[in-house]
């Protein structure tokens, strides 16, 4: 059956097609939002690494979207740090998500976040948050129609070598 999306759990066959897209979505970020991305770190060890804790642990999310047995879409988070300074609760993070260009609008990003908020549902988190590069308006009020609000703001100063 032809244009048949599905959404499922990713597995470490999909590992491949994660970094593809992974690594189109930090070209993307860095070409229009932030110079500090580090270029190898998809391919890098360090990489590979995290998105398969991401699949194989229990406190981590990631699934794809498949079309046709092609991956054109994930979203990867899970369960984060707590920080020191806020009240004491259990905090998850949507960490990152890329939908191929041509398969965007769709509502495929709108249900594979909604699973991540159920799988954070599931897992008792009290609290989501999730990073957007301040330029990226479509993500960003993509998000809000989800129900995300502002909450910091953080800014950056790069200084320049002497």
């Amino acid at each position: 059956m032809k244009n048949q999306y599905i959404i499922r759990k990713a597995t470490v066959k999909d590992l491949k097609d994660i970094l593809r897209l992974n690594f189109d979505l930090f070209k993307k970020e860095y070409k229009e939002f932030d110079k500090s991305l580090n270029m190898k770190w998809t391919y890098s060890d360090e990489g590979k690494r995290y998105f398969k804790s991401r699949i194989a642990k229990k406190d981590g999310f990631l699934e794809v979207i498949e079309l046709d047995g092609k991956i054109i879409g994930y979203l990867v988070g899970g369960m984060s740090d707590k920080w020191d300074y806020r009240i004491k609760a259990e905090y998850a993070e949507a960490e990152n998500m890329i939908i191929d260009k041509k398969y965007r609008n769709k509502g495929l990003g709108a249900k594979i976040m909604k699973d991540f908020i159920n799988w954070c549902k599931k897992n008792k988190v009290n609290y989501i948050s999730l990073t957007a590069s301040v330029g990226n308006k479509p993500a960003i009020e993509f998000y809000r129609c989800l129900g995300f609000k502002d909450y910091n703001l953080i800014l950056e100063m790069k200084l320049k070598k002497k």
